[in-house]
């Protein structure tokens, strides 16, 4: 493609509006709606959890669960802004830090992030959480030093992707900020809101930390396709023009999410996707057609890029099942303890075979399911679950494994 080619797509988009749609922002993993469907009584049920903060009490900590999509942190978010008004109108010193661990990545880096949406790295110097230099309980003592000399100061914490946290790096920050008021001893408090994707969570937890940090929770049911039907005819009056969506496409994108935990951001990418390739074909209706094809483009591009990135093990044990034929883990290690020898890798372990398996369980790519076998006793059957091209294409690329990948 040469530079004419590029200034062409770039001043087309700049030039023209979109006869698709009329608002891009509404289709954004940020955007949250004043009124989230279906979700009256979660937010109901959080909002009168935090409504003592306005009488000057401090709020129980909350546990909030549910599969991603299911609309926890977009309510979390519509709740504490109007909470946050109304603290406004009635002078009341409130502060929300929130926080994604999972984009954070460590604990030091949660923790960096609190200060700095609390303000505390533009103030005192002596109190300014660096980016690098300090230790865990150095960062955390500045924090609630910071909350402990103002006088009122109204702290809801809210960390999104809290099993992330606690995977990667224990549990250490969250009984240090539940135990936090015994240390402020003022007027001021901390309330901690937990927004998790995993219903295990709290398993992993010190008995210490689960019994303070969940004092209150709320679980998430995934949306079903009626309720995502809804859901995307409102956002679609929002983000498109008129008469661009067709009620098949809804109905199709809704199906289509609604098979796979209920997960409206899903939903809402789909649609996303889909106005890209109506607007790139130059059409100005969203079909069923481009549903179809936003949902290849959004499971070739995730998949494709998750597989080509992961290391040579990995990658020969996604092999190893696409050659198996029955699926069972004694016939994936054989396949794959194979491919090691001829291209002469040392094979791991099967604990650690069992464990990366689990790790491409968790991201969809293959799914595990125990098949009874009567007097036999229980096997496990393990299949692939993105399409086959996609994992050969991704394999292709690892120059190792490219000669291993045509032997049959």
């Amino acid at each position: 493609m040469n530079d004419d080619s590029l200034d062409s797509i770039f001043d087309k988009a700049a030039s023209g509006t979109s006869l698709v749609v009329k608002d891009r922002r509404t289709l954004t993993i940020d955007y949250v709606p004043d009124r989230l469907p279906f979700r009256d009584e979660e937010s109901k049920t959080i909002a009168h959890t935090l409504s003592i903060i306005l009488k000057g009490s401090r709020p129980s900590n909350l546990l909030l669960f549910g599969k991603p999509g299911t609309g926890k942190t977009a309510v979390v978010k519509n709740v504490l802004h109007r909470l946050s008004v109304k603290g406004e109108e009635l002078g009341i010193e409130l502060t929300v830090p929130f926080v994604n661990a999972k984009s954070a990545n460590t604990a030091y880096k949660v923790l960096h992030e609190i200060a700095e949406k609390m303000g505390i790295n533009k103030g005192e110097k002596k109190l300014q959480v660096h980016f690098t230099g300090l230790s865990m309980g150095e960062a955390t003592d500045r924090i609630l030093e910071f909350i402990q000399r103002r006088k009122k100061l109204y702290v809801i914490l809210v960390i999104d992707e809290i099993d992330s946290l606690v995977e990667k790096n224990g549990d250490d920050i969250l009984y240090n900020f539940t135990r936090a008021n015994e240390r402020i001893s003022t007027e001021s408090f901390i309330s901690l809101i937990g927004i998790s994707n995993s219903l295990t969570f709290k398993d992993k937890l010190d008995p210490r930390v689960r019994s303070s940090l969940s004092e209150e929770e709320l679980v998430f049911n995934p949306y079903t396709i009626e309720q995502l039907q809804r859901i995307l005819a409102e956002r679609t009056l929002l983000a498109f023009n008129e008469d661009v969506v067709s009620s098949a496409a809804i109905n199709l994108c809704a199906a289509m999410a609604g098979r796979e935990h209920g997960d409206a951001r899903k939903a809402i990418d789909l649609l996303r996707v889909a106005a890209e390739i109506a607007e790139i074909e130059r059409t100005n209706k969203v079909e069923e057609k481009h549903i179809r094809l936003a949902q290849e483009k959004i499971e070739k591009d995730t998949n494709y890029e998750v597989l080509r990135n992961s290391t040579t093990h990995t990658k020969m044990i996604m092999l190893a099942v696409l050659k198996s034929r029955n699926g069972n883990t004694g016939e994936v290690y054989e396949i794959y303890s194979d491919i090691c020898r001829r291209i002469e890798q040392e094979p791991l372990t099967q604990r650690r075979i069992t464990q990366i398996m689990s790790e491409l369980d968790q991201l969809g790519l293959i799914t595990s399911d125990v098949i009874s076998q009567g007097r036999y006793g229980r096997s496990q059957k393990i299949r692939i679950t993105v399409p086959h091209s996609t994992v050969k294409e991704a394999l292709k690329e690892d120059s190792i494994l490219a000669g291993v990948l045509s032997i049959d």
